[in-house]
């Protein structure tokens, strides 16, 4: 559906473009919020309020960015408020389902603990670095689409990614998981 009908729809109270929107966007913001957050259910909740007060502030949306900008924008702020009310660096539960497939055990721990050490290095980051590293390798967003979503200037985001990753980089360095 185009995105004008789609928010003409959604300004008029159209379920079907509720569940339009929710399942475009569901999937993505739940990754993007998890990745943040390290925790399904706060990312559940921040979704799920994500979408609440998209369908009751659509008559507010002016259209200065597309549809999608201003979801994500809403949903990384959330993000951002519950990280600020965060203490504790998250404890991570990796899907069982990962554990399935063609590699052999030791191939498999070795993944758990690279992926474990990676999430946990991220979540040490401050949240200026980690939202543009989730959203440039996670999301696979470009630097121009993460300029509009954050509403920074380019070189602000590219400074911020290339900070991040010298960051992490030296983190996961220090504790052995790479070389130099």
């Amino acid at each position: 559906m185009d995105e004008s009908l789609l928010i003409k729809k959604l300004k008029r109270g159209k379920e079907d473009a509720y569940v339009q929107v929710v399942h475009d966007y569901g999937n993505r913001l739940l990754r993007t919020c998890y990745l943040m957050l390290g925790s399904i259910e706060e990312a559940e909740d921040v979704v799920q309020e994500t979408f609440i007060r998209v369908f009751e502030n659509i008559g507010k949306f002016r259209g200065d960015s597309s549809l999608y900008t201003w979801v994500y924008t809403i949903a990384l702020n959330l993000s951002r408020d519950r990280l600020k009310r965060k203490s504790d660096v998250p404890s991570f539960q990796d899907d069982q389902d990962e554990w399935i497939g063609n590699d052999d055990v030791e191939n498999c721990v070795v993944k758990s603990i690279d992926r474990e050490a990676l999430k946990k290095e991220l979540f040490k980051l401050h949240p200026m670095y980690m939202e543009v590293i989730v959203l440039f390798y996670f999301e696979e967003l470009s630097i121009k689409e993460i300029t509009a979503l954050l509403n920074e200037k380019e070189g602000t985001v590219k400074s911020r990614l290339s900070r991040g990753r010298n960051i992490l980089k030296g983190n996961l360095s220090k504790g052995g998981f790479i070389n130099g």
